[in-house]
């Protein structure tokens, strides 16, 4: 259940919002409740701190309510600051745009002190300072091989790395049934890094996921949901380990699809043999990505 806290002594005019557990519909209820609270404040500026440190599951059945918590705050010369860690929470806020809105803070400290998460950037006044230096080409930071900056700002411009491409065979539909529908190559056993791109590159024939079951304790990091698109999708996990490795995908309507799971340490060698052994080769499929 949220609880409000009034921490005057310790943040002066900041008020603390802390929660835990899963939130969803019927479960976040309280937190919104304790925002109205904490907004009823005197009048005055007004900053709050909203802690979902120990949240493992939130949908955007809060959005509503943070955002008008942010509005109000901002209205009376303050701010909403969130407390997250979790992956869940930083795919929530990205995925709706509001994740520069809710940057996140390692603890209610920090969150008073305006100190984001990301403690390898340097504070702003440094940041500014750098970035000055290093274009007029003068003062402490200033690039020493190129005096103009020139060549630093097409630096700063340039987009950054595109991320990895997906490795995703799938194999040809047809009217044959089959035990495997294709194999799934990721770069690690984190399942909250590895799924969402995954499901971001499976075909539109394949439905909206929402359940996924993966087997062997290799896979670190599967709660019991995750959000992804705006969709929550349930996660199961069999303690036993089964050969071939494999991952499950459940679409309302459109069934169940079963892809093999190459380890990710595996060789190229490797992967072509496995997929081989279930009957799968690239002349029969191809790469999604």
């Amino acid at each position: 259940m949220p609880t409000l806290n009034d921490t005057s002594a310790l943040f002066e005019e900041c008020r603390i919002v802390r929660t835990y557990g899963e939130l969803d519909t019927q479960s976040a209820a309280p937190l919104v409740r304790a925002l109205t609270e904490a907004r009823a404040a005197p009048p005055g500026r007004l900053f709050l701190i909203v802690d979902l440190s120990e949240v493992t599951f939130s949908d955007s059945s809060v959005l509503s309510a943070l955002c008008e918590a942010w509005s109000d705050c901002r209205a009376r010369r303050g701010w909403v600051r969130i407390v997250y860690d979790s992956h869940t929470t930083d795919l929530l806020f990205r995925h709706t745009g509001l994740l520069g809105r809710f940057p996140a803070y390692a603890n209610a400290q920090d969150a008073w002190e305006g100190r984001t998460a990301d403690a390898a950037l340097p504070p702003p006044r440094e940041r500014i300072a750098r970035r000055r230096g290093a274009l007029s080409g003068q003062g402490p930071h200033a690039a020493p091989n190129h005096p103009t900056g020139h060549l630093m700002s097409d630096q700063l411009r340039r987009p950054p790395p595109a991320p990895p491409l997906l490795r995703l065979y799938l194999a040809p539909e047809n009217t044959v049934p089959r035990r495997i529908d294709g194999a799934w190559w990721p770069r690690t056993f984190d399942l909250l890094a590895e799924l969402p791109s995954l499901l971001y590159g499976l075909p539109r024939a394949w439905g909206q996921i929402v359940s996924v079951l993966v087997n062997g304790a290799g896979w670190a990091g599967a709660p019991g949901r995750m959000l992804v698109c705006n969709q929550v999708v349930r996660l199961r996990r069999t303690a036993t380990a089964r050969t071939p490795s494999t991952i499950v995908l459940m679409a309302p309507a459109h069934g169940r699809r079963d892809l093999l799971v190459v380890p990710p340490e595996a060789t190229e060698q490797a992967a072509d043999s496995l997929m081989s052994a279930v009957g799968l080769t690239p002349e029969q499929g191809h790469f999604a990505s």
